[in-house]
């Protein structure tokens, strides 16, 4: 005997339209094989690549704060600013044991005569970038020696060529070595060289009597 409770009729099951299947789970391997797999960050290397040129300053201007006064560094190559009106021949005063060089004024050369220095003040830019002001000294009375000659000699090179300066005690002189290499043209500075200076003599300008350079000088001090 048909139980009639449980019997659904054919025009029943039409008039409710074909049954939904309930979603199924899917688990263990079956899951894998239908995840999307995902592209890497890294699949395009090229867009990811920064240009060696704004490595580290892009969207930024460097404020120049310090810019040393010494000689450029035995390693590195430099140049010097072709333009006369970035250089100054002038004096100097060098304080071996600070290791400090001084601007002195006119007025107090006569004060320190016999402690300052001539000297020829060049813009320089190394191979890095670096900003400084090479003190190229100058023959006093009329006298010259090979190491004055061979760092004049360098510097007017460097207006031109990379160069790099290496001093030889047994030769008594610097030797001078040039760039095998193409190397980029300097960028300078947009500072003017007037700036320039006061950021490399900032706090060591001898300018009146009282200086403690002068009175350490003079023993009062």
């Amino acid at each position: 005997m048909t139980d009639s409770s449980t019997t659904t009729h054919p025009n029943e099951a039409l008039e409710h339209g074909p049954a939904i299947a309930e979603p199924v789970a899917v688990r263990g391997a079956d899951a894998q094989s239908i995840v999307q797999p995902q592209v890497s960050i890294f699949a395009d290397l090229e867009a990811l690549r920064l240009s060696t040129d704004t490595a580290g300053v892009t969207g930024t201007r460097e404020r120049l704060l310090h810019v040393p006064v010494s000689n450029p560094n035995r390693h590195v190559f430099f140049r010097i600013h072709p333009d006369p009106a970035m250089s100054l021949v002038t004096t100097i005063f060098e304080d071996k044991a600070a290791r400090e060089t001084f601007f002195v004024v006119p007025e107090m050369r006569g004060v320190l005569l016999g402690e300052t220095k001539p000297v020829w003040l060049a813009m320089a830019i190394t191979a890095q970038g670096v900003v400084l002001i090479f003190p190229i000294s100058l023959p006093t009375d009329g006298r010259t020696n090979p190491w004055l000659e061979t760092k004049r000699q360098a510097a007017e090179l460097a207006k031109t060529r990379w160069v790099r300066m290496v001093a030889d005690m047994q030769l008594g002189a610097y030797r001078i070595f040039e760039a095998e290499g193409e190397l980029p043209d300097p960028v300078w500075p947009e500072q003017s060289f007037r700036e320039l200076l006061e950021i490399a003599f900032k706090g060591r300008i001898i300018d009146h009597e009282d200086h403690p350079v002068v009175r350490r000088l003079r023993g009062l001090a």
